[in-house]
Order: structure tokens, then C-alpha cells, then sequence
């Protein structure tokens, strides 16, 4: 029933897309005029050479550096040029907003200073900018730069950018992905189909013959978005993450095949004695893993793995453990790489609501009792844990697994082959711990002191490494994916080089090779989740999303909306980080602006609204198949990818909709505590979880 109501819902929102309206061209180009800064121009002052706009901006005389980390720029006139678009319409407003916000964080990143922007005289110089748009015509910038006065109509400089206005058949790619994906249960095929259509839709814009149109999609597909993303040519780490997956599987086969994760169990079934237990114990191993969650994931997953196969827990239950831990520790936490990403996408924005940049952490810091859906989330996973009581599709998977021992459903595709997740210890050898702890603890050592190392945290003065934004600095400075990848290979080496001294040779080999030989389907999926993100920022899917609802905003209503926007952002892109990125800079302007004409106040409604946003991005990225910590939840558990995905949703969507209801509507319409609202939103989880969940028939745990 779960799943035809899932395709019958993506079905509607296709069919749908045809009744969309479309978004208007100006609004478009205002919320993409902090892109255009990083687009390379020409300097005319040095004979043609290429630099990005906001080099160019920052070389001009506007611009100047004082001590003590401040600077400044003075700015003339900032506007939006289209027919029939007035002056001081909303549109041009939004486009100086997002061309300042963008200069604010270029210059906090790229100076290490804090930007104060200063409006020229009338008639005295000042950056002057004017963007022109015509509908689905290249954007022209007039750049003006003059040192003396504001250049005259014709002499300022002329910047001309390829640009295609978002329309409703952006969302096309990642409703085709999810749609295929609930009805044949097949991702690789389901998301390729996705990418493939954003790659014709991107071709359909231009001219030639439809037999050109079609192959020319299908080439980007591979000469493009696949290339992108196999070679990191956007500098995202892809690589990175796919050698820290590699190697992290690699140490759990090898040190199962030494006996080190069997002495491992053996310590954790002194306290996991049933499956509840077992539950319980890997819910708090998802908790303590806090500084980044793909290291959460794949650690988790992979080493209480075995044990819930012991105890006949579904490996979808066990996928949902580990995937709905991760991303929600790892967003609260303050000592994590996540922290410093969330800060600075909003920080840079906090002197549009009276505040300084460096107010970031304390606002952070504001909006964890806020942050509603993941405190819930947490919360409903421990009552599952706990009580043993589970509802839809998940009920099914548990019971199960628990009467015929089929961990995975009968004609599902696990993302671990059969052999790694049976694979025993060597007969020769004996059971040892350290094996598996010896490498666990070198691969956390050594992502932590890279982390440390890249963040500069050996360059700082040590009482400032003792307080949160000096903590939160060195966190942001770092390069975790590095830090993953070197942690990850020290770990492989210390498991091999234990193994070896246990005697073992080249069971060495095969332990990794049993693991690893099924990873291409899994590889195929975390590529594919990246290139439809890819498709779906060159189509514009986020910002027609964000354009669409702008007109629905009511100041009260303004965190629900924008906790619903970031989760279709999030769903539609799977990417959290993407999600926050777009909407977080939009937000501190806006609400604080709406806010001042309620009770609640402007800084409130602000705190309210950041939380809202990374809430709803990682509801979204929870209930989304082509996300990639989705994946790689999958792939620890060794799962069936959709059934992970379509298990978890009820629970995700439960989360949202008493996170929405008891926690930010009360909150911005009445003032409540965010106490209150909590100690009432797990009341109800409690209670449904009460009324609609059942246990498993699980003769190993403890009767209630």
C-alpha cells in the first residue's frame, strides 16, 4: 500500500509539472547574482587576463583594506535591468542583496576580513553594477569601476554570461529518478534515466536536429557528468570519499577475516544480549561517532553489522539506525565538520539583522533547541530501540527477518555481496579484539589529528582551541575529506599489518576482495546520486523551487515554509549541504526583516528560520534515494537500497510532520518554549509509536 501510494504521489507531482507556472525571469536573476561572481571576465587594466568578477571587484578603487580584519567598499547604484521592471521593484532589491551577501563571504573567506559596505554620495563614485535581462537571453553586466564619478551610460564595462532561466521541467530529473525508483526498485537504472533526462532537457535549449539533441544528451551524460565527477572537477572531494569508502570496507573485511570484529562482538553481546539490546548498543555507537557522519555511517554499519545479523534484525532497521543517527548528530553537534559549513553559509549575512559575522557560533548555539526534527528523530529512534516496536513497511522487514531469518527481502539487492556479510574468521587464528579496535582507533586518531593538522589547529595559540568558535574555526579551516581518506588507509594498513602477524597471508587478499567485489553497483549509485545534483544546479531545480515559493511567505508561517522548501530542495537534489548552501543566505535578510513586525521579534524569527533550514535539508536527504549519505547507509548495512529508503520514510515523515505541528508552528505563532514543544513532540511519537507500531515476534528478546 506504502508503495503504490509513493508512486501514485510522484506520478501527481509529474503529471503535474505540466500545470506549473512559470518563474519570472528577473526573480531568476536575482537570486543568481551572487553566481555571477565567480564567473571568469576579462581585466581590462591587464591586456585581457582572466579573473574572477569579485577579484575584479575587490582590485578596484572602491575597495580598501583597514587593520584590525575590516574592509570596505563603497557602492553606487546595484540594479536589475528588464523591461517593464521598475526601479525599486523586489527583484533589483533581491539582486543587490544577493550581490552583497556573496561579496561579504568572498571577503571574510578569501581576506580573512569583515566587509562594510558604504552607499556613495549622490554624483561620487561608487561600484556601480546593472545587470541586464531579457527572458531566456544571456545576461549582460555593466561593471562600473571608475575611481571618480559614476561612469556615464556606454563607458562602463561590459560583461556578457550564458544563463538559462529555471523552468518547471527542472524538476523533471529528480521526479523521473524517484519515480522509476519506487516502481522497479532498480536505482542504477532508475538514476541514470534521471540524469539522462536533465542532460536532454539541457540540450532541448539549443539548435540543431532532435537525432543531435538526443545523442548529444546521452554523451554528456558520460563525457560530461560522469567525467566531472570521477575526476573532482569541481574540487568536491569526490575522490576522496570514494577512497575512504574503499578502504574503510577493505578493514572491515580484513578484520573479520582476522578474528578482530568476532572478539569485538564478543565484548558488545556481554551487554547485547537480544535484539533490543543489540539495537540499543548500535543507536549509542551512532551517537558517539559525532564528529562526521560519513564516517558514522560506514563505521557504524559495518561493525555492529554482524551482531544484528545474529540477532535476525533487518538489515533495513539496522540502515535506519545508522542513517537516521549520522546526519543528526553530526548537524547538532558542535564539535563536528559539519559545523563550521552551517555557520558560515548564514554568518556572513547576520549584519542585515543588526549583528556582526562573528555572532555565527552564539546564533548556531541558539538554534539547537530549535532544531526540532532532529532531536525528535533521535528521540523516535531510541523509542524504537528501546520498546522493539516498529510500523509500516519497516514492521514487515522485522518480522521477517526474525520468523525465516531472510535479512534481506526475497528478491532484493543487498549492497554488500553475500560473501563479505558470511565471511568468518580464519580457522587458524585466534579471537582477538585488538585486532579490530587497534585499527578502528588508528583510523579515528588519524582522522582527527588531520583534521586538526589541516585546520591549522597546530598554528593557533592553545587557549584558543578551548572555546567553541576556536574549536568551530579549525573544524572549518580543515580538509575532512582528507581526513577521512588517510584516516581510512592507516586504519587498512594496521589491519593488515595485524593480520600478518596472526599468521595470515593471502586470506589478506581475499578478506578485501570479498568485500569490495560488489561495490561497483554501490560506486554506481554514489555516482549517479552526485551527477543528478550536478544536472539538477545546472537546470536551476533549487532556485525555481525557491523563486515558486516566495510568494506563499507569511511571517509566521516563514519557518514551516522554509522547513518544507528545504526538504523538496533536499529530496529533489539529495544533497543537505547543497540545500543549506541555497537557502541559508537568502534567509537572515528575510526573516529578520518579516520578523520585526511580529511579537516574537525579528532575531527570533531569525534563529527560528536558520533552524528550520537545516532541519528540513536533512529530512530531505533522509527521505531521498539519490542521496549520497542515503548510499552509503545502505552500503554499510548491506541493504537493498530502495527498501532502506522506503522503510525509513514513514518514520522521517512522522518526525517532520510533529516537528512542524508541536515544535515550529507553536513556536512562532505563540512563543513556546522550545522545551515544551519537544517534551510534547516525543509525547507524540510516543504515542503513535504506541498505537500504530507492533513488535516483531522475536523469540530472543526479553518479554515486556
Amino acid at each position: 500500500m506504502t508503495r503504490v501510494l509513493t508512486f501514485a504521489c510522484a506520478l501527481l507531482a509529474l503529471v503535474g509539472l505540466a500545470f506549473l507556472p512559470t518563474a519570472r525571469p528577473t526573480a531568476l536573476a536575482a537570486l543568481h547574482g551572487g553566481v555571477l561572481l565567480d564567473e571568469l571576465v576579462s581585466d581590462p587594466g591587464l591586456s585581457g587576463e582572466e579573473l574572477a568578477l569579485w577579484e575584479l571587484i575587490l582590485d578596484s578603487p572602491h575597495y580598501s583594506e583597514a587593520e584590525q580584519g575590516k574592509a570596505r567598499l563603497v557602492l553606487g547604484q546595484v540594479e536589475l535591468s528588464a523591461p517593464d521592471l521598475a526601479l525599486d521593484s523586489p527583484d533589483s532589491t533581491k539582486f543587490k542583496e544577493a550581490i552583497l551577501r556573496g561579496l561579504r563571504q568572498k571577503v571574510a573567506f578569501e581576506r580573512d576580513r569583515e566587509l562594510e559596505v558604504l552607499e556613495a554620495e549622490p554624483g561620487a563614485a561608487g561600484l556601480a553594477l546593472t545587470l541586464e535581462v531579457a527572458g531566456a537571453a544571456p545576461l549582460v553586466l555593466h561593471v562600473g569601476v571608475a575611481a571618480e564619478v559614476q561612469p556615464e551610460p556606454g563607458a562602463e564595462d561590459v560583461f556578457v554570461f550564458d544563463w538559462r532561466p529555471a523552468s518547471p521541467t527542472s524538476l523533471l530529473p529528480p521526479l523521473v529518478a524517484i519515480l522509476l525508483a519506487v516502481l522497479l526498485r532498480r536505482p542504477v537504472i532508475s538514476l541514470f534515466t534521471g540524469v539522462l533526462a536533465g542532460a536532454l532537457l539541457l540540450r532541448w535549449a539549443g539548435t540543431g536536429a532532435i537525432y543531435a539533441k538526443v545523442f548529444g544528451g546521452l554523451s554528456d551524460v558520460f563525457s560530461v557528468f560522469l567525467l566531472d565527477e570521477v575526476l573532482d572537477r569541481g574540487g568536491n572531494g569526490r575522490l576522496h570519499v570514494i577512497g575512504f569508502v574503499i578502504a574503510m570496507l577493505a578493514m572491515v573485511g580484513v578484520i573479520t577475516k582476522n578474528g578482530g570484529i568476532r572478539g569485538l562482538m564478543n565484548i558488545v553481546a556481554r551487554f547485547a544480549r537480544t535484539a533490543r539490546s543489540t539495537q540499543v548498543a548500535t543507536y549509542l555507537m551512532g551517537l558517539a561517532v559525532f564528529f562526521d557522519d560519513y564516517a558514522n555511517t560506514i563505521l557504524v554499519g559495518s561493525t555492529m553489522r554482524p551482531l544484528t545479523d545474529r540477532y535476525r534484525i533487518a538489515r533495513e532497521k539496522l540502515a535506519y539506525i545508522v542513517d537516521s543517527t549520522a546526519a543528526p548528530v553530526a548537524g547538532l553537534s558542535i564539535f563536528s565538520t559539519w559545523i563550521a559549513f552551517e555557520v558560515s553559509t548564514f554568518s556572513a549575512q547576520l549584519p542585515l539583522a543588526g549583528l556582526s559575522p562573528d555572532d555565527g557560533y552564539s546564533i548556531f548555539i541558539q538554534t539547537l533547541p530549535y532544531r526540532f526534527y532532529c532531536i525528535l528523530t533521535l528521540g523516535l529512534v531510541l523509542m524504537v530501540t528501546v520498546s522493539g516496536r516498529d510500523f509500516g513497511p519497516m514492521l514487515k522487514a522485522e518480522r521477517r527477518a526474525r520468523k525465516t531469518g531472510q535479512l534481506v527481502r526475497e528478491g532484493g539487492t543487498p549492497m554488500v555481496s553475500d560473501a563479505a556479510t558470511a565471511m568468518e574468521p580464519a580457522a587458524s587464528i585466534t579471537i582477538r579484539a585488538w585486532r579490530a579496535l587497534v585499527p578502528l582507533g588508528v583510523f579515528v586518531g588519524v582522522t582527527v589529528w588531520t583534521i586538526l593538522s589541516t585546520g591549522g589547529a597546530f598554528a593557533k595559540a592553545a587557549p584558543s582551541l578551548f572555546t567553541i568558535q576556536g574549536l568551530s574555526s579549525v573544524l572549518g579551516d580543515a580538509d575532512s575529506y582528507v581526513a577521512l581518506w588517510r584516516g581510512s588507509s592507516m586504519g587498512l594498513l594496521t589491519a593488515v599489518v595485524a593480520s600478518l602477524f596472526a599468521g595470515l597471508r593471502l586470506e589478506i587478499l581475499d578478506a578485501a576482495w570479498k568485500t569490495l567485489k560488489s561495490m561497483g553497483i554501490a560506486l554506481a549509485i554514489l555516482y549517479l546520486a552526485w551527477m543528478i545534483g550536478a544536472v539538477c544546479g545546472k537546470l536551476g531545480t533549487a532556485s525555481y523551487l525557491t523563486v515558486m515559493l516566495d510568494q506563499m511567505l507569511m511571517p509566521l508561517a516563514l519557518p514551516v515554509i522554509l522547513f518544507l522548501l528545504s526538504g523538496v530542495i533536499a529530496f529533489s537534489t539529495g544533497s543537505s549541504w547543497s540545500t543549506m548552501s541555497i537557502l541559508l543566505p537568502l534567509v537572515v535578510g528575510l526573516a529578520f526583516s518579516l520578523g520585526e513586525g511580529t511579537e516574537i521579534g525579528g532575531l527570533a524569527l531569525v534563529v527560528l528560520s536558520i533552524g528550520a533550514v537545516l532541519e528540513g535539508s536533512i529530512f530531505g536527504d533522509h527521505c531521498s534515494p539519490i542521496s549520497d549519505t542515503t548510499v552509503l547507509s545502505s552500503v554499510a548495512s548491506a541493504s537493498d537500497h530502495i527498501d532502506h529508503v522506503r522503510t525509513q520514510a514513514p518514520y522521517a515523515l512522522l518526525c517532520m510532520g510533529v516537528a512542524i505541528v508541536a515544535g515550529y508552528l507553536p513556536a512562532a505563532v505563540f512563543g513556546t518554549h522550545p522545551l515544551v514543544s519537544l517534551a510534547a513532540g516525543l509525547g507524540v511519537l510516543g504515542l503513535a509509536l504506541y498505537v500504530f507500531g507492533a513488535r516483531a515476534d522475536d523469540p530472543g528478546q526479553d518479554a515486556a
